[in-house]
């Protein structure tokens, strides 16, 4: 994970063990949270990797709140907003800033927030609306010609860690690595969890109310993969039918991206 003064979970795709032995090239392809309280010694930063293309998955909301992206000198900041037709961002954030625990309590108690966040997982993969935004985003992020590039959400763990997921799926990679790569997110919302309670915004109860939507698990990531086969019948199904790489630009990808 490379380190930032304001931009969260920011971190490559290089040096994944695929299935066939090779390993993938860092450099080229980045994922984060939102750059929308980047600091200037960031975007220093982002300009220093050479990054020329920004992908932005957030929705209106998620812009309004967080702010407009700060983008490097010479980058083109792209929105691909995935929708989010729950308003399920929008109610976290609601109860963040309230702290209502009475409320989060009635919604979200007894394995409630859990299931709603696997279910919002699985949609990623399943809900025809999230596949056609996210087939745009994959028509943005595979192009080599925007490289080196970075796409994001908000925190970087949701929509910004399924287009990791499709990536790697594409290139090869071993499963447990895919799995590993999701769960490192979570060096984010740990600490973003606990600065919520030190920072006296949620009582630890309402922090164990909210730690399904702040933090990953291995479920949800399970979750999606599982779905790749039930809805699709298999990765490749998946990436051809779905989201409309075709095997040369696979081939492609795989020629640029492993070693």
């Amino acid at each position: 994970m490379t380190e930032m003064d304001r931009i969260t979970n920011f971190r490559g795709i290089g040096g994944l063990p695929t299935t066939d032995g090779r390993t993938t090239v860092g450099g080229l392809l980045w994922r984060s949270g939102h750059l929308g309280r980047a600091s200037d010694a960031d975007l220093v930063r982002l300009q220093a990797l050479g990054i020329r293309t920004v992908v932005d998955l957030r929705n209106e909301v998620d812009s309004r709140y967080e702010g407009a992206d700060r983008i490097p000198e010479g980058a083109v900041g792209i929105p691909a907003p995935i929708p989010d037709e729950g308003g399920f961002g929008a109610d976290i954030r609601e109860f963040i800033t309230t702290g209502d625990v009475e409320a989060m309590r009635a919604v979200w108690s007894d394995g409630r927030a859990a299931a709603i966040a696997t279910k919002g997982a699985r949609n990623m993969v399943e809900h025809p609306g999230r596949v056609e935004a996210f087939c745009r985003v994959m028509d943005l992020v595979t192009d080599a010609d925007r490289w080196p590039l970075v796409w994001h959400c908000s925190a970087g763990k949701d929509r910004a860690g399924w287009v990791g997921t499709i990536l790697l799926l594409a290139l090869g990679v071993e499963r447990d690595a895919i799995v590993e790569h999701y769960l490192e997110s979570n060096r984010v919302g740990t600490r973003r969890a606990a600065a919520l309670v030190d920072g006296g915004m949620l009582t630890e109860e309402g922090l164990e109310l909210l730690r399904p939507f702040i933090e990953v698990a291995p479920a949800y990531v399970e979750a999606q993969l599982a779905a790749v086969d039930d809805r699709w019948g298999g990765a490749g199904c998946m990436l051809r039918d779905g989201l409309g790489l075709t095997e040369d630009r696979i081939a492609d990808l795989r020629d640029r991206l492993l070693d």
